[in-house]
């Protein structure tokens, strides 16, 4: 079979053509002598002659052999059959014996439905194949016994005795008692089963071509959409933990220095800001825990999660959000909260995104914006969230299209102004960057209500 599989369709034709060719006459070598013998050979060999060429070509050339096989077959069938060509004095086929003007043998059918099959499973119009391979039939059965009592009306009389003659039609009239209506029915339906039977085949090669290339674009489609699920949960983690260490850390380090500066003239502060470097190192630690336990264990996609990490990741309570303005205090900028009242509980993925975009954006002042005041205003209503973070930052008002210029980078708003964007965008939301009244930046970022 791999040997088979390696071969080109013509040369899988050729070679079953040629086995085909070689069991033909080696069976019609077999019966000659015995009772299954013909009366005339030569239409076997006629036969087989079409039928292997049938096979050979049909495929490579389907119309032309449609053409050749309905046309060319019932007349050298007749030719060789009947002896009319001796008796024209065409010698060509030499002088067989006239044995009988209509199918010696049903097997004599098989290249006409060969063709047929064949032709209309290479993809010739069913109509077409119909018309060519049951108008040869209708030659070979009707018009052939037709054309028989045509020449033999016109022939003398006297010659029509012999036994030679006994079995053909001698006139239009016997025709009806010479040919087989029955049989003649049934070769024409079989032949248009075979056309039918050819273009389903063709139908089905299609339909599995069709499926294969389908099942194809679905399999690339769905390794790119693990990618893309695979890179959006890259996303969410390096936010998650973006946001839960970088506001923790940069608090430690901003205190530390400024510790640092103040350490030999005023050791008090300094011990006073390690003890308070240790607490907020211990609050990291714990964020930071609780964040890999839940990216350990929950599953990376689950119903109703919407790409911020709302689904799966813990949610700060108010309290946690009102601790990110006691840290800004300790480092040296005032900043003032306005939030919903305390009783509310934060679980949804947009009360996440509020929290996270509410805890970058101190981040930023806090390292960024050399700020010395900063204003925090959470309003809640039936239209959505709206978050407003000022500051009085010397850094003068942000860029024009701030957002659509920021990239990546090791340290910078860059990096923060994207992750904030791309939360406010995965929950249906808006960010905007403008000048705000205090003289520094203003983050406003709109969220849709909670469902």
């Amino acid at each position: 079979m791999g040997i088979w599989r390696r071969l080109s369709q013509w040369q899988q034709d050729v070679l079953l053509a040629a086995v085909i060719g070689l069991v033909w006459f080696i069976a019609l070598n077999l019966i000659n002598g015995t009772g299954l013998r013909p009366h005339n050979p030569a239409v076997s060999v006629v036969t087989g002659v079409f039928l292997v060429a049938t096979v050979a070509f049909t495929r490579r050339i389907p119309r032309t052999m449609l053409v050749i096989v309905s046309v060319l077959y019932p007349f050298l069938y007749a030719a060789v059959g009947t002896g009319l060509a001796a008796q024209l004095g065409v010698t060509i086929f030499g002088q067989p014996e006239i044995s009988d003007a209509a199918l010696q043998s049903e097997i004599h059918l098989v290249p006409l439905l060969v063709v047929g099959y064949l032709a209309a499973s290479a993809g010739v119009r069913r109509f077409t194949c119909l018309f060519f391979t049951m108008g040869s039939l209708a030659a070979l059965m009707i018009g052939l016994p037709t054309v028989v009592a045509i020449v033999l009306s016109h022939a003398n009389r006297a010659i029509l005795y012999g036994d030679r003659y006994q079995k053909l039609p001698r006139d239009i009239g016997s025709l009806y008692g010479y040919i087989d209506v029955s049989l003649f029915v049934f070769a024409e339906a079989l032949i248009c089963g075979m056309v039918l039977l050819g273009a389903d085949a063709r139908r089905r090669r299609k339909s599995v071509a069709l499926l294969q290339q389908r099942n194809a674009e679905l399999v690339r489609l769905r390794a790119v959409a693990a990618e893309r699920a695979a890179v959006a949960e890259r996303t969410r983690i390096a936010r998650d933990l973006h946001d839960v260490i970088s506001h923790h850390v940069s608090a430690v380090v901003i205190r530390a220095q400024a510790a640092d500066r103040v350490a030999d003239e005023r050791p008090e502060v300094l011990r006073e800001a390690i003890r308070w470097i240790i607490a907020s190192g211990k609050e990291a630690l714990t964020a930071m825990r609780e964040t890999v336990r839940v990216l350990n264990t929950a599953s990376p996609q689950i119903a109703g999660d919407t790409g911020s990490g709302g689904g799966t990741a813990p949610v700060p309570d108010l309290a946690d959000v009102a601790r990110m303005g006691e840290r800004l205090k300790a480092v040296g900028i005032d900043v003032s909260m306005d939030l919903p009242p305390r009783q509310r509980q934060l679980t949804s993925a947009t009360d996440l995104t509020a929290v996270r975009i509410i805890q970058e954006a101190l981040t930023n002042v806090m390292v960024h914006a050399k700020a010395t005041a900063a204003r925090v205003t959470w309003q809640s209503g039936p239209q959505g969230e709206l978050l407003t973070i000022d500051d009085n930052g010397n850094g003068g008002p942000p860029p024009v299209n701030v957002l659509e210029t920021a990239r990546r980078n090791e340290s910078g708003r860059g990096n923060g102004l994207i992750g904030m964007r791309e939360r406010a965008t995965a929950v249906g939301g808006t960010l905007a960057v403008a000048a705000g009244p205090l003289g520094g930046w203003r983050v406003q970022a709109w969220l849709p209500p909670q469902n």
